[in-house]
């Protein structure tokens, strides 16, 4: 661990001394700066693992938050001669790492160190362990994006939602926050809120006491508490119910969760990441989501972009996950008939990312002596265009048999435009309306208008 650099800023000697004779075996790579200008100098042109000061350097003007935000990749060490709760309190809020009594416990910071940095080399490995295994680099500039969305929120304690298609990736996403923040050390605890009934839905959240009710032979953990100091991910949050809806803000917005059959708050502290593949405004106008819920679950709005818009990456995709295939399947595919090979890369995918690897996988298993044949191009695809219109299904008004007024004629003409974009975006209206370049009340309301169908 000598490749690890600290910086400490301080004048008092003895404090100092103390502090290098505390990190001697960890390190010798030490700076030192005499006051915070020339620290933060020394920080803006430097990379440090920590950063050894008072409180001096901090004040309302400049917050230890501002400092956190603009040095993410260093760590922050408070030290006090004269400690307190207070300031212990906001240094830790503000993103500090420790707080440190020099006079008691500067013999502990050799420790400290050593397992802070340990604990950083390991997030690392863990984001890129995440970013190999699911293959998230990209050529795509709305994809790369959003993943910079992800680090920058992960810094936060902000509620996040991620929107987008089934099969985009929203939970790897939600797992890249998770892994990117300072919670990372901490459960990611999912929930696939589709997966259940109203009441088990419930107690899967909150937990039980033993014979709160028929079946109930033992108390258990809801998932609220296993994310305590770690990360909530509602997947599918568009499926929960308006009754468990109103539960779910109360604890929102007081951190308090109480077990089914039991009269005792507990305390718990969680991120929640949330993701739908609904269009969350539409569900609040048509009254099957509380407004004062889908605010407080959407501070941060993140878009998973589809596959259909990511067309630069798709043969690294098709690459990657035929790699995986082979290595799941203990298949060894030597060659792809052009046809198939054609499938692969014409098709538009619209279960994004998911429907690409089943589609892989199939064409695995179904090859024969080491080559994928037509054979394995999937009887059923495309079910959206199966089931809705296509492009050449809209009425052609170069040849007319009767006349009709202007405003019927705009009026039919904007119906069947309005119900194509519909059917290319699996009515999404949140992304009909992004493409449209109307608002989603604005499309709404033509949706109504025109009786259309979603």
């Amino acid at each position: 661990m000598k490749d690890i650099k600290i910086l400490i800023m301080g004048k008092n000697k003895h404090y100092i001394d103390a502090i290098i004779s505390s990190v001697a075996k960890l390190t010798n790579n030490i700076n030192f700066a005499d006051n915070s200008e020339n620290a933060f100098i020394e920080l803006s042109n430097l990379s440090y693992d920590f950063f050894i000061t008072d409180l001096s350097p901090f004040n309302k003007e400049y917050t230890i938050s501002c400092f956190t935000d603009a040095f993410s990749q260093t760590d922050l060490i408070i030290v006090s001669s004269t400690p307190s709760y207070i300031e212990e309190s906001y240094a830790l809020r503000g993103g500090a790492k420790e707080y440190i009594d020099i006079k008691n416990g500067i013999e502990t910071l050799n420790k400290i160190l050593a397992d802070l940095h340990k604990n950083k080399k390991d997030k690392e490995k863990l984001k890129e362990n995440l970013l190999n295994t699911y293959m998230m680099s990209s050529y795509n500039d709305s994809y790369n994006k959003m993943l910079l969305q992800c680090e920058k929120v992960a810094k936060s304690k902000a509620n996040v939602l991620l929107i987008g298609e089934s099969g985009t990736g929203k939970e790897v996403a939600a797992r890249y926050i998770h892994l990117c923040s300072n919670r990372s050390a901490n459960n990611f605890t999912a929930v696939n809120c589709s997966s259940f009934t109203e009441s088990l839905l419930e107690s899967e959240l909150f937990g039980y006491e033993q014979g709160s009710f028929t079946g109930a032979v033992k108390s258990k953990q809801g998932k609220f508490e296993l994310a305590d100091n770690g990360t909530l991910f509602l997947d599918e949050v568009g499926e929960i119910n308006l009754s468990t809806q109103v539960k779910l803000l109360r604890v929102l917005e007081t951190k308090k969760v109480e077990r089914l059959g039991s009269n005792k708050e507990k305390l718990i502290d969680f991120r929640l990441i949330s993701a739908t593949n609904k269009d969350l405004t539409n569900e609040v106008l048509a009254n099957n989501f509380r407004e004062d819920f889908f605010y407080r679950i959407s501070s941060i709005v993140i878009r998973v972009p589809s596959l259909r818009e990511r067309k630069e990456d798709l043969n690294e995709l098709i690459n990657f996950l035929l790699k995986k295939s082979q290595k799941e399947n203990e298949i060894a595919i030597n060659y792809i008939e052009p046809e198939a090979e054609k499938f692969l890369h014409s098709y538009d995918y619209p279960g994004n990312i998911r429907e690409l690897k089943s589609i892989i996988d199939r064409m695995v298993v179904l090859s024969n002596d080491g080559v994928i044949t037509k054979d394995g191009i999937p009887i059923m695809f495309d079910i959206r265009k199966k089931s809705n219109k296509s492009t050449d299904d809209i009425q052609d008004f170069t040849s007319y048999d009767k006349v009709i007024t202007l405003q019927d004629f705009k009026n039919k003409a904007e119906s069947e435009y309005l119900q194509w974009v519909l059917d290319q975006t699996g009515g999404n209206v949140a992304e009909a309306s992004r493409q449209l370049s109307i608002s989603s009340r604005q499309l709404f309301n033509k949706i109504n208008k025109y009786d259309l169908k979603k």
